[in-house]
């Protein structure tokens, strides 16, 4: 009987050591995208079209789902990848939801970064505490 209670417990202490981590680099993105943003223009243009971070956010999220379709057991990568795609789009859809141009504008729009994410811990713990509790 305690055997199975201390298994839940790691568990539990498992699931919430990813999600911390994934929030940790996802936090991080935003954060370092922030910092090179400020200082340069990342964005290349190709025949009049701007690539946003958003659109490498994107293509590193189809590859990434793809590699855990198809590879197993490298759940590490794929966090760290996944979180850094997330960080990348979450950041970019801040500044295309409040059409704002211009750096000191753009640095603006970080609290509502982080709101976003906050949200998204808020939803992950809840997840996790629901999914623990059926069990």
């Amino acid at each position: 009987m305690t055997k199975k209670i201390l298994e839940k417990k790691i568990g539990g202490f498992e699931t919430r050591h990813k999600i911390i981590s994934f929030l940790f680099i996802l936090l991080l993105t935003i954060l370092t995208t922030r910092i090179i943003t400020s200082f340069i223009d990342p964005n290349t243009i190709i025949k009049g079209f701007e690539i946003h971070h958003f659109y490498y956010g994107l293509l590193l999220l189809i590859i990434t789902s793809l590699l855990m379709l198809f590879q197993r057991g490298h759940f590490r990568i794929h966090l760290t990848l996944t979180a850094i795609s997330l960080g990348l789009i979450i950041d970019e859809i801040v500044f295309i939801g409040t059409k704002i141009r211009g750096t000191l504008e753009y640095s603006a729009t970080f609290p509502s970064a982080i709101i976003l994410v906050i949200v998204i811990v808020l939803i992950a713990e809840a997840i996790l505490y629901f999914s623990q509790k059926r069990k």
